[in-house]
């Protein structure tokens, strides 16, 4: 069994691509963490309700672990670990969305392997051109969900995180191209394959 982090944003769909196109038969559960006084994904700003729907399309089980507003690590780590601990499954390993933050996948490797979990990343420093392609093509659309307030005059909320928008950030040079320092957030939106057939690719070594 491996258990992916899942935010219901574009880091955590690229990190589900990559892990199951690498590992095709490997048994996998989401696991999703939210604030208990609104049930919303923190910083996503995604309601629950709405990441049951994304693991029913993906035909996942869901984990839902519930969290108090501000919640210290602590707090988390060990709600976390005793969410891990009622399944009857043995866990291979635990799957994050992460890309080139080296103290947060530290982080995560020191307290979950404290735990005694191995931690995937699949899409670590993986180049952006090689990402990129993939949110295209499959059937999805990415939508803006929050955006921090220091970049609320150059994002929206409900935006859509598309080609044209990725060349307009690269230009700026003031926000990370995926928002990886949390200059935004984003909420993947399941859609009908037909619908995106004519989307053109992002033209790679640009």
């Amino acid at each position: 069994m491996n258990i992916l982090f899942w935010s219901g944003g574009k880091d955590a769909y690229l990190a589900l691509h990559f892990f199951t196109e690498s590992h095709p038969e490997a048994e996998l559960k989401l696991l999703t963490t939210y604030d208990e006084s609104n049930d919303t994904v923190p910083h996503q700003n995604i309601p629950l309700s709405e990441i049951k729907e994304q693991a029913d399309h993906l035909c996942l089980d869901l984990i839902s672990v519930g969290l108090p507003s501000n919640c210290p690590n602590e707090i988390y780590l060990k709600r976390i670990e005793s969410a891990l601990n009622e399944l009857s499954e043995p866990i291979d390993n635990l799957i994050f969305g992460d890309w080139y933050l080296e103290d947060i996948r530290q982080w995560r490797k020191k307290v979950f392997g404290e735990m005694g979990y191995s931690c995937v990343f699949p899409i670590w420093k993986k180049d952006l051109n090689e990402l990129l392609p993939i949110l295209l093509l499959k059937p999805i659309e990415i939508k803006i969900s929050a955006v921090k307030e220091d970049f609320e005059s150059l994002l929206k909320v409900g935006e859509s995180y598309n080609q044209k928008l990725v060349t307009q950030l690269k230009r700026l040079n003031e926000i990370d191209p995926m928002g990886e320092n949390g200059e935004f957030h984003t909420k993947v939106i399941f859609k009908d394959p037909e619908s995106l057939d004519n989307q053109p690719l992002i033209p790679s070594g640009r």
